[in-house]
């Protein structure tokens, strides 16, 4: 050491505060006064010594560590012993037990590794803010206890030192340390000289125990080698038991899994098994788990622990439920506020209910609630009550039960979701019941439609394409009965079946000015004019399902297209994204077959019943006008080439498609009154709807605004050019007996610019069509300005 100028002033004194003391007991007085070593320091070594201690110490200590430990596992057989150590610590671990034993059995074997005379192992006390010294089995007091050994304070014990700052104490004479007056605290007989105290800990930082470790007067003190082994060790065990804990609970969390899903409708045996779990997590005595009813701000639950067990389990008693305002108690404030309340002493919160207690003769120590979070609401709280292996719930618990909560919401959510969709499926089912009642043909109608003969005229007429149903229509079933029959054969079905069905068609169209019964029957009947006039052309399945497909067409049609579904976000268009109310009357198709009585298609195999359904859907799909012009365009082209091959599916469902467009369209190529007539109740719809959109603040399309009636006709010449002559010319090349189609579309085209075109709307039928909402795509500018029979191209768009 180099001398300064008043070095030798500060070693006089010094040597006379120490004379004929020993070095341990001057160091003993430098570290309790290290303030004078300060001043020594300052006043007496220089920078440059300074630094060549620093250079000394950061150079020599690693080395000399390291050398010191090797020392210790060689002179004291350490290594043997730390293998000991954690082969029980493995055993231990995988068998469980008693945590308070197994650490204590542990310190035991850490005492022997660095040969210490003695050890206490103290454990939290009430309320965590004291210490209770551990006593295992086999002491002369008999089975393990904890006996209180004074609050967790400075200027007091050695442990509670350590418990208060959660570091690790080495310290060589503990007499004469004036931090600690009351020493160990322990009056064992035993003069005790050296003491190495440390916290146990959890990986989060949560205190578990306070190890001490002895040495009696004459024996050489606890050096830093034996501190490292000591905190190697106990981080090792506190390392394995958190894992043990974590594995325990991802078992749970597995376990649980496996409950949910394989008894989804049990809620309360789900419950059940969370409660069960939930004591075991954080050790409790009690549990209750209460719902969240936020509708009436109450918090509710019908499943109560009971404190008795059943083959080792807690038994959970079913009640009469109970219900009390979220405002109140404990449990109350977690569901209002959704923070975790770790009470320790529950008398002492003015938030707690006593006179539960009271009623119940039970004894409320401390509490542990913790909300049980969904979508950043509180769906439940969770209540542990009487920390059973301490004396208070620790910090450990609320974060072991955090995650577990996480879980649990999950599980609420889906068992409670499960339970609304299944209340909704009941309603559905209730719902569909009193449908099907209102929505099935009676014994009577059926059995009525057996008996009906057609008028003589009709058997010549109904061979015509320019036939008119309109005079007919109390037999208008009994029309396309014989259609079917005389297409098909009278053994094509059973009859009672195919009366049950056309019967329960006709009451699921609903009662609008266009989209109605009449015109399906009437779009039927031009098909079956088509099927007459070229025979041999078409299978019978495909005859049965175009039939078919032509009735249903427009079944359940309720005048909205698809434009309109989907932009207002209709139920339906989420159903279908395309092709919305097209994909909609073909299932209300198949809705009808599967009826009782009214598979008309039973009497089919397995492959011919896949087959005739798919011809109804193609079919069906293909009114949609938004497919018809690229279908028209890939035909004419075929034409053109002479590339059209019948025996090609693809070409064949082309034809197909065209063909329900023809008939889709037919009112066009009736006579003049008939079409007349037709076009009152295509506009009554689109005037209709063009009235609901005003009502919402919106523009309607020319066609669909009653105000602009006068651009009727000039619409009209767009469609007939665009659509309708197109159709049926295409048609006519494809099979040249359809010809009367394009002839009778032709004639009824030459008489409108011919004349002005005048629409007998009565104002009287407009508030029967208040409630008929239509609206027709608008897509280019011409097909806005579409006119007088624009509405059955888009019927179903």
């Amino acid at each position: 050491m180099e001398d300064g100028p008043s070095s030798t002033s500060c070693f006089r004194r010094l040597t006379d505060c120490f004379l004929g003391l020993t070095d341990e007991k001057v160091k003993a007085y430098l570290s309790l006064h290290p303030q004078m070593l300060d001043d020594f320091v300052l006043e007496s070594v220089s920078a440059e010594t300074l630094d060549r201690w620093l250079k000394r110490k950061t150079s020599s200590r690693p080395c000399q560590l390291s050398v010191s430990c090797v020392q210790q596992y060689q002179d004291t057989n350490m290594q043997g012993v730390v293998y000991e150590l954690n082969s029980y610590m493995e055993q231990r671990l995988d068998t469980g037990g008693d945590n308070k034993l197994l650490l204590y059995e542990l310190c035991n074997i850490i005492k022997t590794a660095t040969k210490a005379d003695g050890f206490a192992l103290y454990f939290l006390g009430e309320c965590n803010n004291s210490l209770c010294l551990f006593t295992p089995t086999g002491a002369k007091d008999g089975p393990p206890s904890l006996i209180p050994s004074g609050p967790i304070a400075f200027g007091t014990t050695i442990a509670a030192h350590v418990a208060k700052t959660r570091k690790t104490l080495l310290v060589e004479d503990i007499m004469g340390d004036e931090r600690f007056p009351d020493g160990t605290g322990q009056d064992s007989g035993i003069h005790v000289h050296s003491v190495l105290c440390l916290p146990i800990l959890t990986a989060i930082g949560d205190l578990i125990a306070i190890l001490e470790l002895h040495r009696q007067w004459g024996k050489e003190p606890f050096n830093l080698s034996h501190q490292e082994v000591s905190l190697t060790q106990t981080k090792h065990t506190t390392n394995g038991r958190g894992l043990a804990k974590q594995t325990e609970l991802n078992d749970f969390l597995l376990d649980v899994s496996k409950t949910y899903f394989d008894n989804i409708v049990a809620i309360d045996s789900l419950l059940e098994h969370i409660m069960i779990y939930a004591k075991n997590l954080v050790n409790a005595d009690r549990c209750a788990l209460f719902q969240v009813d936020h509708n009436n701000k109450e918090l509710y639950s019908d499943l109560f622990d009971i404190g008795e067990e059943k083959e080792g389990k807690p038994v959970f008693r079913k009640t009469k439920e109970i219900r009390f305002s979220i405002d109140k108690g404990i449990a109350g404030q977690v569901a209002r506020t959704g923070e975790v309340l770790n009470i320790p002493d529950a008398y002492a919160d003015p938030r707690f209910n006593r006179e539960v207690d009271l009623k119940t003769g039970y004894t409320t120590r401390n509490i542990l609630c913790m909300p049980i979070v969904s979508r950043g609401t509180v769906i439940g709280v969770v209540q542990m009550v009487n920390k059973l292996s301490g004396s208070a719930f620790t910090k450990t618990d609320e974060n072991n039960f955090k995650m577990f909560a996480v879980f649990c919401a999950l599980a609420l959510h889906c068992a409670n979701m499960y339970h609304r969709i299944r209340h909704s499926e009941c309603i559905y089912r209730v719902t569909m019941e009193k449908l099907s009642y209102h929505s099935i043909c009676t014994s009577e109608e059926w059995k009525t439609l057996t008996q009906l003969n057609l008028p003589a005229p009709i058997y010549k007429e109904i061979e015509m394409f320019h036939f008119d149903i309109s005079p007919f229509e109390e037999i208008w079933p009994a029309v396309f009965i014989y259609m079917v029959h005389n297409s098909c054969g009278k053994t094509s079905f059973e009859l009672e079946k195919l009366c049950r069905f056309t019967m329960s068609v006709r009451k699921n169209y609903r009662r609008v000015p266009y989209h109605n019964w009449k015109h399906a029957v009437t779009v039927a009947h031009c098909m079956y004019a088509i099927l007459q006039k070229t025979s041999g052309i078409f299978t019978e399945l495909e005859k049965k399902g175009l039939l078919i497909a032509c009735l249903c067409h427009d079944l359940d049609h309720r005048g909205y297209s698809n434009a309109y579904l989907q932009k207002f976000d209709h139920p339906l268009a989420a159903l279908y994204s395309t092709s919305t109310m097209e994909q909609h009357h073909f299932s209300q198709t198949v809705s009808i077959l599967q009826l009782e009585g009214h598979n008309i298609f039973s009497n089919l195999n397995s492959i011919e019943y896949e087959q005739v359904l798919e011809i109804i859907r193609k079919a069906i799909i293909a009114t949609d006008l938004a497919l018809y012009f690229n279908n028209h365009q890939q035909l004419s082209e075929l034409l053109t080439s002479g590339g059209l091959d019948f025996n090609n599916y693809s070409h064949r469902d082309r034809v197909i498609g065209l063909m329900m467009t023809a008939c889709d369209l037919c009112s066009v190529t009736k006579q003049w009154q008939i079409t007349r007539l037709t076009a009152n109740d295509i506009y009554a719809e689109f005037w209709a709807e063009g009235d609901e959109m005003k009502k919402i603040g919106m523009q309607p399309i020319s066609m669909m605004d009653r105000d602009k009636k006068a651009e009727v006709p000039q619409g009209q010449v767009g469609f007939y050019n665009a659509v309708a002559i197109p159709c049926y010319t295409t048609l006519a090349e494809l099979f040249p007996p359809s010809s009367p189609l394009l002839k009778a579309c032709n004639l009824s085209f030459d008489k409108k610019p011919s004349k002005t075109f005048r629409i007998d709307y009565v104002e009287s039928q407009k508030a029967a069509l208040d409630n008929i909402l239509l609206v027709v795509e608008a897509a280019t500018d011409w097909q806005q300005r579409t006119a007088l029979f624009a509405l059955m191209c888009q019927a179903s768009s």
